[in-house]
C-alpha cells in the first residue's frame, strides 16, 4: 500500500510537471503575439515604402497571423488549466489570513479543510460542466454523441464532431479544447480530493491537537 508521504510526493511532482508543460502554452501565446506584431509592422513599413498595391501583389503573405486572438486564448487557457493542480497542492490560491494569528492553530486547520473542500466541490462542478460541453449535441443532431459511441456508430460520431461548435475566426472545432481542459480539471479534482484528505489528516492528528 502506498504511504501518504509517497502519494503526496508523487502528486507534487505530477502537478509540477503538468504546470511546467502548461507553461508551453504561455510561450506559444507570447511567440504568436510577437510574431503577429512584427508581421503587422513589416507590412505597414512595406506599404509606406513600396505602396499597398505592390505589397499586395508581391508580399501578400506579409500580414498579421490570422486568428491570433484565438491562438493566444488557447495557449493561455491551457496554461491556466494545467496550473490548477499545482496551485491547489501548494496552496497557491488567494487566501485572506488577516485574523489567522489570533484564531489558533486548530481552528486555522479547520478553515484549511473547509477551503480545500470548497475547491474540491468547485473542481467537481467544472469537471461535470466540461463533460457536458464535450458531449453537447451538434447543430441539427438529435442523437447524443455518447450514445453514438456506445452503439459503435463511429462514422456518425466523427461526423457529429465535424459539425460541432467551431471557433469564429479559424473555424477550429472546439471539442478537442474541451477534452484537454477536462483532463486538466480531472487532475485538479484528484489533487483537490487529496488536499481534503491532507487537511483532515492534519486536523485530526494527535500531535497537532496537542500543539493547538
Amino acid at each position: 500500500m502506498i504511504s501518504f508521504e509517497r502519494l503526496e510526493t508523487a502528486l507534487v511532482r505530477f502537478s509540477a510537471g503538468l504546470a511546467l508543460f502548461g507553461g508551453l502554452g504561455l510561450l506559444f501565446a507570447t511567440c504568436a503575439t510577437c510574431l503577429s506584431i512584427l508581421l503587422k509592422l513589416g507590412r505597414r513599413s512595406a506599404e509606406a515604402l513600396l505602396g499597398p498595391v505592390w505589397v499586395e501583389e508581391h508580399l501578400s503573405w506579409l500580414r498579421p497571423i490570422l486568428g491570433e486572438e484565438e491562438l493566444v486564448t488557447y495557449g493561455v487557457g491551457f496554461a491556466l488549466f494545467a496550473a490548477l493542480p499545482w496551485a491547489m497542492i501548494q496552496r497557491g490560491h488567494i487566501k485572506i489570513d488577516l485574523f489567522e494569528p489570533v484564531l489558533g492553530q486548530r481552528f486555522n486547520r479547520f478553515l484549511d479543510l473547509l477551503g480545500d473542500l470548497a475547491l474540491a466541490v468547485l473542481a467537481y462542478l467544472i469537471l461535470t460542466r466540461q463533460w457536458f460541453l464535450i458531449f453537447k449535441k451538434a447543430r441539427g443532431s438529435k442523437e447524443p454523441l455518447g450514445n453514438l459511441l456506445l452503439q459503435g456508430d463511429f462514422e456518425q460520431a466523427v461526423g457529429r464532431m465535424r459539425t460541432a461548435q467551431e471557433s469564429q475566426i479559424l473555424g477550429v472545432p472546439l471539442w478537442p479544447t474541451y477534452v484537454v481542459a477536462e483532463l486538466c480539471v480531472l487532475a485538479f479534482f484528484i489533487v483537490a480530493c487529496f488536499c481534503v484528505w491532507r487537511s483532515a489528516r492534519a486536523l485530526l492528528s494527535p500531535a497537532q491537537v496537542g500543539q493547538a
